[in-house]
């Protein structure tokens, strides 16, 4: 279950802040950030952080909102940093002025709408680095807290999505075209090659370094980039439509881009999703599962950690705007959500791994206004389980200070 706008002159800004390092060809030289981290910068608690589609409200992440994730003040006043990783991603584009609509993923839309091509790739990057919203609404959020706790103990991370390159522009209409992306080097990718494919991801990672670093932020870290698909397709999936969605042989030649650059590279599936138990193989950094007890209470958190164990990786902790007390129910949301808590500490899971943080679009900042006593008392609990996280007195200091 699947949950939820490059012109010569930005070429050549972008070749004027690289470094002389190449890695695998001209467009992986290194910016300084990069060739000066001493180790993969990672994160001990990571918020899903979704923007870009026109339904969001509200639509922009600034300053403001930031606010709530970047401290936490508690009962008695003080005031605390909270996630150190912001994960920046987004699964489709809907109620565009323009009333078309986009997926940046196989199996969003599937009645409606189109897969994103170049242009839309494009414009949900700008999205990302317009002036006081997301990157730089952190940084500035950032910068606010600074000035009242001092130096954080490192750069806030930031993590950036990548889009998933949907072989046909409707994933499930083989009739439809697989050259509707664009063109890149005057030549029209062709999505049934994975070379063309693979070509697109770079070029997206390139955009993104280089908008980071036109933006000369002082107090985030472009860390690493996040896997948008939470299933991975293989050829022993006979039940699925492989030849439709096939991720398997791309993720390596995406990884070791990012890895010569000094980037994680990460992943969320879903529950059981294909290849969550061989995310090594797809040379994943970091991969937290999504238990989807939240929502179906009929799955075992028992069966769920057990399986986080065996296969090594890390929890997604899930909740959204059900959990406030005025939706009818929330309080078996809540109830849900400490099981989430309850059998992460049971399984030794807190505290010896990373985790991420699925909160909906804003259930957090709303929590955090609410004046309702039940929606404080969780919003405290929650706060209290990120900032109690025993691994960050481990992990301080990796990466870019």
């Amino acid at each position: 279950m699947t949950r939820r706008f490059f012109s010569v002159a930005i070429i050549a800004a972008a070749i004027a802040g690289f470094t002389g390092f190449s890695c695998t060809g001209p467009q992986s030289r290194m910016y300084p950030w990069e060739k000066n981290r001493k180790s993969l910068a990672t994160t001990t608690d990571a918020v899903l952080c979704y923007g870009g589609s026109h339904h969001r409200n509200p639509f922009l992440w600034d300053k403001e909102r930031f606010a709530p994730y970047v401290t936490y003040v508690d009962q008695e006043g003080k005031e605390q940093w909270l996630f150190d990783g912001f994960i920046f991603l987004e699964s489709q584009d809907v109620d565009r002025p323009d009333s078309a609509a986009y997926t940046y993923m196989t199996g969003v839309l599937l009645n409606t709408g189109v897969a994103a091509g170049k242009e839309q790739w494009q414009e949900l990057i700008d999205y990302y680095f317009a002036e006081g919203n997301c990157v730089d609404g952190l940084e500035e959020a950032v910068k606010a807290a600074e000035s009242r706790l001092g130096k954080a103990p490192q750069k806030r991370r930031v993590i950036m999505m990548i889009p998933d390159p949907v072989i046909y522009h409707h994933y499930i209409d083989t009739t439809t075209t697989t050259t509707y992306w664009g063109a890149l080097d005057g030549r029209q990718l062709d999505f049934r090659k994975n070379e063309d494919r693979i070509a697109a991801c770079k070029w997206y990672i390139d955009q993104v370094r280089a908008k980071f670093a036109e933006g000369n932020y002082e107090h985030v870290d472009l860390a690493g980039f996040y896997w948008l698909r939470e299933a991975i397709a293989q050829p022993q999936d006979t039940a699925y439509s492989y030849h439709l969605t096939r991720s398997d042989i791309m993720l390596p030649h995406i990884a070791e881009y990012l890895h010569g650059l000094n980037y994680t590279f990460n992943w969320i599936p879903y529950n059981d999703a294909r290849g969550y138990a061989d995310w090594r193989k797809f040379d994943f950094d970091q991969v937290y599962m999504q238990p989807n007890h939240y929502w179906k209470p009929e799955i075992s958190m028992d069966t769920v950690c057990t399986m986080i164990n065996r296969a090594g990786t890390s929890m997604e902790f899930e909740f959204e705007a059900s959990i406030l007390k005025a939706w009818p129910g929330s309080d078996v949301y809540r109830a849900r959500f400490r099981d989430y808590m309850k059998y992460a500490r049971q399984y030794g899971i807190y505290g010896k791994r990373p985790l991420a943080y699925y909160q909906g679009s804003n259930a957090l900042y709303n929590l955090s206004v609410s004046s309702d006593e039940t929606d404080k008392e969780f919003f405290h609990e929650f706060c209290r389980f990120v900032i109690g996280n025993p691994l960050r007195s481990q992990q301080s200091g990796n990466g870019n200070k």
